[in-house]
């Protein structure tokens, strides 16, 4: 079996949250399963050039007009296309807290580049994998313009963000407007490119289990419940994970002391060289120490812990905040406000895995949360979780009041909820320390690995080739 994986971000050539990582670790999850996969992506300007092998034939797309010339990079397993006017900028979607006013051009100019390769036989697939809405129009391509045999999957990462631009994008992407209606691209008088994908895929996946049913609500479904009720029939969770490789406390380079599950000592002497090193291990030492690592936006509940934090400063508790984001300047200069928390707003992933080791709680507040590998981070570390009950939180989380449960969830994305499992959980350290140790071994256990999760695409897959929807 052959996939053709399509994403516009690829670790390590290029990332700027999550799809990346996803993009990197389940292909190699199934070719460890004897799938063989393709990866395509665009040429960013960032993307390293070595090792990049052209291939000889170019191709040409019509965008807004006129023709433009692609080039097609391979190097392994992975491709990459080449087209300087629309991919040869310093960021990938746009500058910080914005994005290039032509980005549809830029991704729907790469899902026609990639339809024309495979017309031409420079790829070959026998089933395609679109993911999120940068290769959404994919889908409709290739069953409505193309109309290739192979089935295609279309994955939805964060159906917040959907690919909508006005109905002129129609014209600039050289579409027909046989497609401009409610049961194709039409969505309240512009185009929505999720839509699209959602309607001409054979299959569509979301990254857990309770956000697949979440997205059938308007509370998280950003105005496509009706489109997703309708197809709920092709609508499958697969819950992502993380890479056990890349996530290790026994190999970890950039942690202060290794540790496994046989020997966690290293957790204790690694929460002692970061409160050491932030200079208040006098103080809190013997305290629990809380972390949260994740964007700071509204999607991650930071307006939720922001409206704590006045709360979360009377806790006899050390708390560090790392992230960057729309929010970040609230946090500045926060431990001068409250001298039992510490804040670093510029993300830096090798202090961020000091934090997972050091910490004994990550707070995972979110307002909605489709998958979330921080959680699964965390507990690969020995770190327990505070998190809300929504999406993956509630498919990887089990609270410690039920048998065999290791985490702590709240149901609302509110300041009372949050202190509420803060509390809880910071009573549990302080007075039941033999237990505290015993669910750190328990999260330790786990296993989050992306093996679980490949061999559920793997059956979706050969479901769809066998002609199932």
């Amino acid at each position: 079996m052959q996939v053709l994986f399509l994403a516009s971000e690829i670790f390590p050539y290029a990332k700027t949250g999550g799809l990346a990582d996803v993009a990197y670790s389940l292909p190699r999850a199934l070719e460890n399963l004897g799938v063989k996969v393709l990866r395509a992506m665009p040429l960013y300007q960032k993307v390293p050039w070595e090792g990049l092998v052209p291939l000889e034939k170019t191709l040409q797309v019509r965008l807004n007009g006129r023709p433009y010339t692609f080039r097609l990079f391979r190097k392994d397993n992975h491709f990459f296309f080449e087209q300087p006017e629309l991919y040869d900028r310093p960021y990938i979607y746009g500058p910080p807290g914005g994005s290039y006013p032509d980005n549809d051009l830029r991704f729907g100019g790469f899902c026609w580049a990639v339809a024309e390769a495979l017309g031409a036989g420079l790829l070959s697939a026998d089933l395609i994998h679109a993911n999120d809405w940068q290769t959404a129009l994919y889908p409709v391509l290739h069953r409505e313009i193309y109309r290739f045999p192979q089935p295609v999957l279309f994955t939805i990462h964060n159906l917040a963000f959907q690919g909508m631009f006005e109905k002129e994008s129609l014209v600039r992407l050289e579409l027909p407007w046989s497609l401009y209606h409610m049961e194709a691209l039409e969505f309240w008088g512009k185009i929505n490119l999720m839509k699209g994908a959602i309607v001409f895929s054979d299959a569509v996946t979301t990254v857990s289990r309770t956000y697949a049913q979440e997205i059938l609500t308007y509370e998280y479904a950003y105005g496509l419940e009706g489109v997703l009720f309708k197809h709920r029939h092709k609508l499958h969770g697969i819950l992502n994970g993380i890479d056990y490789q890349l996530w290790n406390p026994e190999t970890d380079p950039h942690i202060y002391q290794n540790y496994s599950l046989r020997d966690p000592s290293g957790k204790e002497a690694n929460k002692q060289a970061m409160l050491e090193e932030l200079g208040v291990a006098a103080f809190f030492a013997e305290k629990p120490l809380f972390c949260f690592i994740n964007r700071l936006s509204h999607q991650k509940g930071v307006e939720v812990l922001l409206s704590a934090l006045p709360d979360l400063g009377r806790v006899n508790a050390f708390f560090i905040f790392l992230g960057e984001g729309e929010y970040g300047p609230q946090f500045y200069g926060l431990e001068r406000r409250y001298p039992n928390m510490f804040a670093q707003i510029v993300f830096d992933e090798a202090w961020s895995r000091k934090v997972y080791a050091a910490a004994d709680y990550i707070l995972v507040p979110s307002v909605f949360e489709p998958c979330g590998i921080t959680q699964l981070i965390a507990m690969r570390y020995g770190t327990l979780v505070v998190a809300r009950r929504t999406g993956g939180l509630a498919d990887t989380l089990v609270d410690v009041s039920y048998p065999g449960g290791y985490g702590f969830l709240f149901p609302d994305p509110t300041r009372e909820d949050l202190l509420c499992g803060v509390k809880r959980a910071a009573e549990l350290y302080n007075t039941h320390p033999r237990h505290f140790q015993k669910l750190r071994q328990r999260v330790m256990r786990l296993d989050f690995s992306w093996e679980r999760s490949a061999k559920a695409y793997l059956r979706l897959y050969r479901s769809l080739l066998k002609g199932k929807r």
